[in-house]
C-alpha cells in the first residue's frame, strides 16, 4: 500500500528538538491528552502530528498501517508525534528504536478503561465517533463486536488491554519518560499540561497552558452514555461491575498495574 497522501500531511518544516512521543491507551484520558497536545501545538505552530488520526481520518485502519514498514519513513523527523492508544508492532520489530526518545505516557487505572471501553464499543448503540473517510469500514467493525453485557465483556477485553500495558513497559526506556496516571491529573490538567511541555524542552508561555487545559477540562454533571465523555470520574468500575468481575480484574492486572501504581 501507498500512504502518498498521508505523507503529504506531514509538517514540511522540521523542529530544533529532536523527536518526542505522546502516548496513552484507548479509554485512559487518551483523546483529552492528545486533543490538548494539538491545541498548544498549533497555537504555537510547533511541528507535531497524530499518525494514528490522521491513518483513521483517511479510512486507514490500525490493522493495514500497524504493521507496515512502508509507514516507518513517516516517523523519521524531528516531530512532536502523537495521538497514540498503543504501540503500533511495526515499532516493535527492531526497525525503529523508542530508547533513545523522550515520551509522555499516560495510563488509567485498567478496571475503569474497560468500562469505558465497553461504552464506545461493547454495544450495538457504540459511542465511537467514526472516519471522514470510508466509515463504511469501521463501522464493519463495530458491528463485528456484537452487543455484550458489561461484566461478560470487560472480562473478554482485558487480555487485550493488558497487552498494550505490557508493550509499553517492556519497550521504552523510562529513564527519558514522563508517567502519569488519569486519576492523578483528572482535576488538574493544566498542570499535566506544562509538564509534557517541559519534559520535551519546549517552553510554552502559561497563559497558553492555562487556555487549552479549561477549554478541555470536561466534567459531565451526569452520565450520558450517547458522548464520548460519557462520565469521567475515576473510580467508575466500582458501580458499574459485580465484585466478582472486579476480583477477576484485579488478579488479571496485578502485576502489570503494580508497575504503573495500581495497587489491585
Amino acid at each position: 500500500m501507498t500512504y502518498d497522501s498521508i505523507m503529504s500531511q506531514l509538517p514540511q518544516q522540521e523542529s530544533a528538538f529532536a523527536s518526542c512521543f505522546a502516548f496513552s491507551i484507548h479509554k485512559c484520558g487518551s483523546s483529552m491528552m492528545h486533543s490538548m497536545i494539538a491545541a498548544v501545538c498549533k497555537q504555537m505552530d510547533l511541528p507535531a502530528i497524530s499518525l494514528p488520526d490522521t491513518f483513521f481520518q483517511n479510512g486507514i485502519l490500525e490493522d493495514t498501517w500497524a504493521n507496515d514498514p512502508e509507514v516507518l519513513p513517516m516517523f523519521s523527523k524531528n516531530l512532536l508525534y502523537f495521538g497514540f492508544r498503543w504501540l503500533p508492532p511495526i515499532f516493535l520489530n527492531g526497525n525503529f528504536d523508542f530508547r533513545d526518545k523522550r515520551f509522555v505516557l499516560l495510563v488509567r487505572d485498567p478496571r475503569d478503561a474497560l468500562v469505558s471501553q465497553y461504552f464506545s464499543y461493547g454495544r450495538k448503540a457504540a459511542s465511537h465517533v467514526l472516519p471522514k473517510n470510508n466509515p463504511e469500514a469501521y463501522q464493519a467493525v463495530l458491528a463485528s463486536m456484537g452487543d455484550s453485557e458489561i461484566d461478560e465483556y470487560v472480562i473478554r477485553a482485558a487480555g487485550g488491554i493488558k497487552r498494550k500495558f505490557i508493550s509499553y513497559q517492556t519497550a521504552l526506556d523510562f529513564d527519558l519518560g514522563l508517567l502519569r496516571r488519569y486519576e492523578d491529573i483528572y482535576f488538574d490538567k493544566e498542570t499535566f499540561l506544562r509538564e509534557i511541555f517541559t519534559h520535551f524542552g519546549m517552553d510554552i508561555p502559561p497563559d497558553i497552558i492555562a487556555r487549552v487545559a479549561k477549554s478541555n477540562d470536561i466534567r459531565p454533571a451526569q452520565e450520558d452514555e450517547t458522548k464520548h465523555i460519557r462520565k469521567g470520574t475515576p473510580g467508575d468500575h466500582a458501580e458499574k461491575l459485580r465484585p466478582e468481575t472486579i476480583a477477576r480484574l484485579n488478579d488479571i492486572f496485578r502485576d502489570v498495574g503494580a508497575f504503573y501504581g495500581y495497587k489491585l
